[in-house]
């Protein structure tokens, strides 16, 4: 018998790899390919199908099986299995038959679903789970747990060094130097140097290496450098035998919420973990990793791809699973159809959430009522999913979506039983930072917690989108019209205890009375709980300041605004020091200025320390001009929306890219660059530099903009 935790999960050809964690790591090969389904309305199709001679030489077998194809399905349907030979041929195996006929002869189901995810969800497996294996997984920990252990990991950080020919490296230049923690490999044989990396690595045996920027310049350059030297095969980095395999492509530009992004292509070991720091999700440090775990756990995705998944892989996942315990198919192309609406329908329905303008300057002792998790618990509690909307079998439903007049379904969606867990567990997690004393082990839960809530803040918006398996904007838009509803009864509920509503968007409101106490919120907050059957948390703040538009002092912003409840903690949304494009510099001397802030009780003591304030901006304003500072601290941070060469204008931008450029490197759209501001008077070019070999700075530009960031905070005490 063997017994530890699942630590990874691949396919290799025609079966799985599994590794388990204990005191020493076991390898287990499991025959398993996965399998592709196939419908029609027309049987001899399917009969003649697998005997195609293109679609027998991927497979080892075929059957006829039971299975619920679509969501709103009633009864299962007979559909076509068709087993693989090699798991690396699934999504070849279904372009070879969508190609066969015209488009929607052939339904085919789980083609785009990993293998290793497969395998766990048909086998009731999850990552980091503890297992005796004994012919049989026998489980000794429970998906659900949230105070659960871990086995003890091995790591290393890997940084590969270049010897830079130009003033950026590139993979071009040689190696000077391979640093594996604290040890730095150098040698004047470039082979020599990889080689003992190799050694080295084989040596510690790590369950994980934590790079910088190893899925776009350590591991690739590694690669490249091996390949010259000629001892590609001897780059083995992974618990296999098989060298390092970098992909082809750098990576690819998505949109998505509004934004550009790019996600280079990433690159994983076999049998040991590789952290891409600069590509994982929610990393800060390496206490991270508990996030990326809980992901992994709960998701059930191998750590790898956990690390780098987008928010919706991981909901897919979570919904994939669901549907493999309910003999649901999972769908390669989405199929459910919006339902029909006129323009009166799309007007009524069509709005998104509620926003209600604040009040724009200071307020004292207010309150924040706010939802928790309020867009997961409508779709959970109010059972919306892409299938209950309308469906066909609960004409009679009593629960009906207000505004739009949809009936829901009684039956358990797949999407409201996805978000159980998630909900469940984070909700346990906020208890155990609450009780826990341990100060350790509460940022574990912190960051347990902090991966959950960006699953389920996403989850909304993944059930409007359209390449979702179980989504459907009918569902998207009814979530929105609970939300609009629960809202409104919550002002109401205020203002009936002569409660007056400062603001309110979507999910949260800010309420103030005059000499209300803390008691008095939390009565209202229990009466709005009470009455509209859903949870919420409280803040109350000493002070707090709503802030207008930078362009018109007369517009209020929905998100824009700092305060200090009554324990001096401080909330901030949409200023400087929250933004990520902000130079260290100024979000410094903004958080210092705000810190004396919350040291204050009322807005008058904060207006009788407004000349302090502004001694902390006249001592950053002297260190500008020591021209001492690091570029590195004065940098601004942007996403770049075209790439290197599709810029027409003469931006601040283009300049960045254009000198990058130069110096041999392209940026792709969603990239980030980081500039310092050179000498802004210049007309054409140069006017910023690139962080990678910037030296100067404009103090004299750098001033007046520290005067524009200060100003968003102490302008509304001067009034």
């Amino acid at each position: 018998m063997i017994s530890g935790w699942l630590f990874d999960v691949y396919p290799l050809n025609d079966k799985i790899i599994l590794w388990i964690k204990n005191k020493k790591t076991h390898r287990i090969e499991i025959n398993w390919t996965p399998s592709v389904y196939v419908a029609s309305n027309t049987r001899y199709k399917l009969d003649k199908l697998w005997k195609n001679s293109q679609i027998k030489s991927l497979i080892k077998n075929h059957e006829w099986t039971k299975k619920i194809e679509k969501a709103y399905d009633l009864n299962e349907s007979t559909v076509l299995k068709l087993s693989l030979k090699n798991s690396f041929d699934l999504l070849k195996l279904g372009k070879i038959i969508e190609g066969l006929d015209e488009f929607g002869v052939y339904r085919l189901y789980n083609v785009d679903v990993p293998p290793a995810q497969t395998f766990m969800y048909e086998n009731d497996l999850f990552p980091l789970g503890k297992y005796d294996l004994d012919k049989k997984w026998i489980p000794q920990s429970d998906i659900a747990e949230t105070n659960y252990k871990l086995p003890s990991f091995t790591k290393i950080n890997l940084q590969v060094n270049a010897e830079p020919t130009g003033k950026i490296p590139k993979f071009t230049d040689s190696i000077k130097s391979i640093q594996i923690n604290d040890v730095v490999l150098e040698s004047d044989s470039e082979e020599q140097m990889i080689l003992d990396c190799v050694r080295m690595i084989k040596d510690i045996d790590p369950d994980f290496i934590i790079t910088k920027k190893g899925d776009s310049w350590d591991f690739p350059f590694l690669a490249f450098r091996a390949e010259k030297n000629k001892i590609p095969d001897k780059l083995v980095l992974g618990k296999e035998d098989s060298p390092l395999l970098i992909p082809k492509t750098r990576g690819m530009s998505y949109f998505s919420y509004g934004q550009i992004h790019f996600k280079p292509t990433s690159t994983q070991l076999l049998g040991r973990i590789h952290i891409d720091r600069s590509n994982a999700f929610l990393w800060e440090t390496e206490q991270s990793l508990q996030a990326i775990f809980e992901i992994s756990r709960t998701c059930r995705l191998p750590i790898q791809i956990a690390a780098r998944a987008s928010i919706g892989k991981c909901m897919s996942s979570v919904q994939f699973y669901n549907a493999t315990k309910r003999n649901l198919l999972i769908p390669w192309k989405p199929i459910a159809s919006e339902i029909f609406k006129t323009r009166m329908d799309l007007l009524v329905g069509d709005r998104g959430g509620l926003i209600l303008e604040p009040q724009i300057g200071p307020h004292e002792n207010v309150g924040e009522v706010d939802f928790a998790s309020l867009f997961g618990n409508i779709m959970m509690k109010k059972n919306i999913s892409a299938e209950t909307i309308n469906c066909q079998c609960c004409p009679d439903s009593t629960c009906i979506v207000p505004e739009l007049g949809y009936h829901i379904c009684k039956r358990k969606g797949i999407v409201p039983q996805s978000l159980n867990l998630l909900l469940d567990k984070r909700k346990k997690y906020t208890e155990l930072i609450e009780t826990t004393k341990n100060k350790t082990q509460s940022e574990i839960y912190s960051q347990r917690k902090a991966a959950l809530k960006w699953i389920l803040v996403t989850s909304f918006g993944y059930l409007g989108f359209n390449n979702a398996k179980f989504g459907r904007i009918d569902a998207h838009m009814a979530v929105c019209a609970f939300a609009r509803q629960l809202l409104l009864h919550a002002m109401k509920i205020a203002e009936e205890k002569n409660f007056t509503v400062l603001h309110g968007i979507v999910d949260s409101l800010w309420i103030h009375k005059k000499n209300s106490t803390v008691a008095d919120y939390e009565e209202l907050r229990d009466t709005i709980a009470s009455k509209t059957g859903f949870e919420l948390s409280l803040d109350v703040y000493k002070w707090i300041v709503f802030l207008p538009s930078k362009s018109n002092s007369n517009l209020p912003v929905a998100n824009r605004y700092f305060g200090a409840n009554k324990n001096g903690n401080l909330k901030l949304r949409g200023i400087e020091t929250r933004r990520r494009d902000t130079p260290k510099f100024f979000k410094q001397c903004q958080k210092d200025i705000l810190n004396l802030f919350a040291k204050c009780n009322t807005i008058s003591e904060i207006k009788d320390s407004i000349s302090e304030a502004k001694n902390i901006q006249k001592q950053y304003e002297g260190h500008l001009f020591t021209n001492k500072l690091l570029p590195e601290d004065l940098a601004f941070t942007n996403r770049v929306t075209r790439g290197t060469g599709q810029h027409k204008g003469r931006t601040i931008q283009a300049d960045a890219l254009n000198q990058l450029k130069w110096e041999g490197r392209t940026v792709e759209p969603g990239q980030k660059i980081r500039y310092v501001i050179r000498d802004y008077s210049r007309k054409i070019s140069h006017r910023v530099e690139p962080i990678e070999f910037a030296k100067k700075y404009d103090a004299k530009k750098y001033s007046e903009l520290l005067e524009e960031c200060c100003k968003s905070i102490l302008e509304p005490f001067e009034n």
